[in-house]
């Protein structure tokens, strides 16, 4: 048989890029929602700051706008570009937001990093391997049974576990048969 985590995930980039940052290494607990590993992102970072530079003027000349159209002075159609404006903007600074969050790498689960095949510098991509986290807290040891025993197998009964490579054993019941 062997033993296989419920909780086991392998995670690659979600974004092509050169790894900047990992800041993990095996055997370090890690939590869910924690940042593994970072790929560079300094072109994103630059483009948010030139677009929230604009966000402010255009977050300016909307107030105006608006106050001027809630006077009823000025004409629908310069009210309407000025939001319109102003939504695109905010779209696109949430669109480059997101990709910034997709240059890093976050564990979705509390576990154990068992893995990490990436180098800093490393070029990579959506689908490489990365970084692998298990959660040691929920394992399951599964095993085949011959044909011929499977009839004299039942949920609960007793059974003792050998593990060959620690010289350890465990006693624990079946739960499924």
């Amino acid at each position: 048989g062997k033993v296989d985590a419920e909780e086991s995930v392998s995670l690659s980039s979600e974004m092509p890029g050169t790894i900047t940052k990992i800041n993990v290494k095996t055997g370090d607990q890690v939590s869910k929602g924690q940042v593994l590993a970072e790929t560079d992102a300094r072109a994103l970072q630059q483009s948010i700051s030139d677009l929230e530079t604009n966000a402010v003027l255009v977050n300016q000349l909307y107030e105006k706008q608006k106050a001027l159209w809630d006077q009823k002075i000025g004409t629908e159609v310069q009210f309407l570009q000025a939001k319109t404006q102003k939504e695109s903007l905010e779209k696109k600074l949430a669109t480059l937001q997101e990709q910034v969050r997709m240059t890093k790498i976050i564990s979705p689960i509390n576990g154990t990093v068992d893995a990490v095949d990436i180098k800093l510098g490393q070029l990579t991509a959506p689908g490489m391997p990365a970084i692998r986290v298990i959660n040691f807290s929920n394992l399951k040891i599964k095993a085949d049974v011959a044909e011929s025993y499977a009839a004299k197998v039942h949920k609960g009964d007793e059974v003792m576990v050998k593990f060959p490579d620690t010289n350890d054993t465990l006693t624990t019941k079946v739960s499924y048969s």
